[in-house]
């Protein structure tokens, strides 16, 4: 039985791939703002330094820190390391920025009684407060970003993304079955 081939289902198995160097040529045409992950890491990363400026300005925290007490507060008390598959970060990022937080008095970490290497991590009343202060340009950083697209471009935007960081995902669980 055959099936034809879509675009999605363009990428060759394991046992077929072959590392290849690039020609002369292919350095020389090599565009790399053509290039998906150039763009979009040029995009985040634009993006991080506006929300590190905004939430400095705003409320005194780094980027890393308001993203944790977000996450935080979206899914409630909860161990460390669900924090940090929520806010894409690593275990060492999640401790970090959680002992920040603890000393800022924006968050409480305790240890699990089932296991004590795990950090159960909490807003506090102060972080709430941090929140209800921060939100507020967070909105306005999305309704400004938003509006320069139509509600449907918007949509197809997010469609896109999540395509994406699919595919991302994938392919990095196949670089790393290749280790």
């Amino acid at each position: 039985m055959t099936t034809s081939a879509t675009a999605n289902d363009a990428r060759p198995p394991s046992s077929q791939k072959k590392q290849r160097r690039a020609s002369v040529s292919q350095v020389a045409a090599h565009s790399p703002e053509a290039l998906i992950t150039y763009r979009v890491s040029v995009l985040a990363q634009a993006l991080s330094r506006l929300v590190d400026a905004s939430v400095q300005s705003s409320i005194g925290l780094t980027s890393r820190q308001w993203r944790c007490l977000v996450i935080l507060n979206r899914l409630g008390t909860s161990p460390s390391g669900t924090v940090a598959r929520m806010a894409s970060f690593d275990h060492s990022q999640v401790s970090r920025v959680a002992l920040e937080l603890t000393e800022k008095g924006l968050i409480t970490q305790v240890s699990d009684a089932g296991d004590r290497r795990k950090q159960i991590l909490s807003l506090t009343p102060a972080g709430i407060e941090c929140l209800r202060s921060g939100i507020p340009h967070s909105l306005q950083r999305q309704a400004r970003l938003q509006a320069r697209l139509e509600p449907a471009e918007y949509e197809v935007f997010c469609r896109v993304l999540n395509v994406l960081q699919d595919e991302a995902q994938k392919m990095l669980e196949e670089v790393r079955e290749g280790e």
